[in-house]
């Protein structure tokens, strides 16, 4: 490499054999050198409809170096001061139309949440002064209130919104890292059964007319989420093909579910009464 250098507070502009241009050097508080390059030819000629000299060029290169140092180091106490909510906001923003409704959701709660957690004070405190400590306490705190699968799934977005910190360089480790959650306890554990028909029945005849409602069309849909089914209309409802539409709100999936002829001869029962109500009976199943 060729060197001709010209220093000014640490900030610098040196020529480099494969480069036709200057070349920014400067310093970091850490000791490390960066290096940008000035676009200012080292040989003088047009710089932003300019033409330049060679002196003239090696003097326009260093005003450029400095302005060059002087944004970097606002960007970087910029990114050194990144607020733990700024940082969940900034994330939230980079998955809106990426996940579905119902996992950006998810995730939006759980940065609300932990935001809670941390208090007003230490969530507006940059990010990179959260610890390992305080995920572990954290975790702790929650098991208290719930299960740990919620937990461990809340610990699983928190990791991930720390991971692209990481990444983009905004901190220098993940405080999720090597965080566990203690499994449910015996008591905590639930032996999950399937209902009997004669548990079903009894469900559609004691429960409230809409929550009946519900548990047919979970029934008729072949156990569709209870969210997918409380926002059911009646236009996904293909009455000559006899199936329902359905876009699950976890996964985004598409879904074509037959109906079954006692629940088509329900559904479409219910559908002719709703239309003579008119208003949000006659465009949601379940209003």
């Amino acid at each position: 490499m060729k060197r001709d250098c010209l220093s000014l507070v640490g900030v610098s502009v040196t020529q480099d054999a494969k480069s036709p241009f200057w070349v920014a050097q400067w310093s970091l508080s850490n000791g490390a050198r960066v290096k940008r390059s000035t676009k200012v030819p080292v040989e003088g000629g047009l710089f932003q409809g300019e033409r330049l000299s060679k002196v003239q060029a090696r003097k326009r290169a260093l005003l450029v170096a400095q302005e060059l140092a002087a944004a970097a180091q606002v960007e970087a106490e910029r990114v050194d001061n990144l607020s733990v909510r700024e940082l969940f906001d900034t994330v939230l923003k980079g998955k809106l139309g990426r996940l579905s409704v119902a996992t950006y959701a998810n995730a939006r709660t759980t940065y609300a949440q932990f935001c809670e957690w941390l208090g007003k004070r230490r969530a507006q405190e940059p990010a990179r002064l959260v610890t390992r400590a305080d995920i572990k306490q954290w975790v702790t705190d929650r098991r208290a209130e719930v299960r740990c699968k919620t937990v461990q799934h809340g610990l699983y977005v928190l990791r991930a919104a720390f991971n692209w910190a990481l990444d983009a360089e905004l901190i220098a480790r993940n405080p999720c890292d090597r965080v566990s959650v203690p499994p449910d306890g015996k008591e905590e554990r639930v032996v999950h059964e399937a209902f009997s028909q004669e548990e079903v029945q009894v469900l559609v005849e004691k429960l409230p007319d809409e929550w009946a409602a519900a548990v047919r069309c979970c029934l008729g849909t072949f156990g569709q989420r209870l969210g997918d089914i409380r926002t059911l209309r009646w236009d996904q409802f293909d009455w000559e093909r006899r199936v329902v539409n359905m876009t699950t709100g976890k996964t985004g999936r598409r879904l074509q579910q037959p109906m079954l002829a006692g629940f088509y001869e329900w559904a479409r029962a219910r559908y002719e009464w709703a239309q003579g109500l008119g208003g949000d009976a006659a465009v949601w199943v379940l209003p």
